[in-house]
């Protein structure tokens, strides 16, 4: 019997501390592609049944949003905002990065879906929806300060770099257009801890992005990944940057990416005590 009570208590403590925990969410950064909207008034019902959903261009291919919730006027303020700006981010819990990530169709409540520009979200002289409290504003920026940018088009190899990333205690984001990457970290620099960048980028280039990186004259460390095999490329990025001592160059060893990431991002300095005057 003193067994059976010991035990029961056991449980009863890991149910408390798991229940404690808060969860943990991650943010995908997205295109929009397409919207389906759709509203059925049922008779004696005080409000229209809501269909509604985005196409998206994600990291992991094209991917139907169903957005749910009763946040109407939130919801009406987002229609407006995906007219004027197409990337946005999804946040999506920990405990379902796997199955974001290899679902065509997902579910998610329509207040998980943010711009990229946190000033936005006060939405202020929009006439549509504005926060009631300071809580309502920070929910819907970034969420803490541990988080790595990853710039890579190749799903792969992003997901590899993702995994050693979040067990190190961080959260990655990863994006495979460097327009969207730079705005991001460019409107919230001070969540990012690092920025992995692939050589093998569309559009403006991972020279030009990195370039553009340095203008910003944010001290973050910047790993570019230059594969191996490929020497002159190596050398053309080490003459390029030789100058930013934020910049290292160097093909990426998923064994020794851990080694590196702890190299490059230093510990943050404890502000030194104030003597105590006797």
């Amino acid at each position: 019997m003193i067994h059976y009570f010991r035990a029961m208590t056991l449980i009863l403590m890991l149910v408390l501390i798991v229940t404690a925990v808060p969860c943990r969410a991650r943010d995908f950064m997205v295109e929009f592609v397409e919207e389906n909207y759709m509203e059925n008034q049922e008779e004696y019902a005080q409000t229209p049944m809501i269909y509604h959903s985005f196409q998206v261009r994600s990291h992991a291919g094209l991917k139907m949003l169903v957005l749910t919730g009763e946040q109407h006027e939130y919801r009406k303020w987002l229609r407006r905002y995906v007219a004027q700006d197409k990337g946005f981010i999804v946040k999506v819990p920990d405990t379902e990065n796997d199955l974001f990530i290899s679902s065509k169709v997902y579910e998610t409540d329509v207040t998980n879906v943010h711009p990229f520009n946190p000033a936005t979200w006060s939405m202020k002289g929009s006439h549509v929806f504005e926060p009631k409290d300071v809580s309502d504003t920070q929910a819907l920026i970034i969420a803490g300060r541990e988080n790595i940018l990853v710039l890579d088009q190749n799903n792969k190899r992003s997901e590899l770099i993702d995994t050693v990333v979040k067990r190190m205690g961080y959260i990655g984001m990863i994006s495979g257009d460097p327009e969207s990457a730079l705005g991001i970290f460019k409107n919230q620099p001070e969540k990012f801890k690092m920025i992995i960048v692939n050589y093998d980028m569309p559009g403006m280039g991972s020279e030009v992005f990195v370039d553009k990186l340095l203008q910003l004259g944010h001290k973050i460390p910047i790993l570019v990944e230059t594969g191996y095999h490929n020497e002159n490329l190596k050398r053309q990025y080490l003459s390029r940057f030789s100058g930013a001592g934020t910049v290292k160059v160097t093909p990426v060893a998923l064994n020794r990416l851990q080694q590196t990431i702890k190299t490059l991002i230093k510990p943050e300095k404890e502000p030194a005590e104030q003597p105590v005057n006797g």
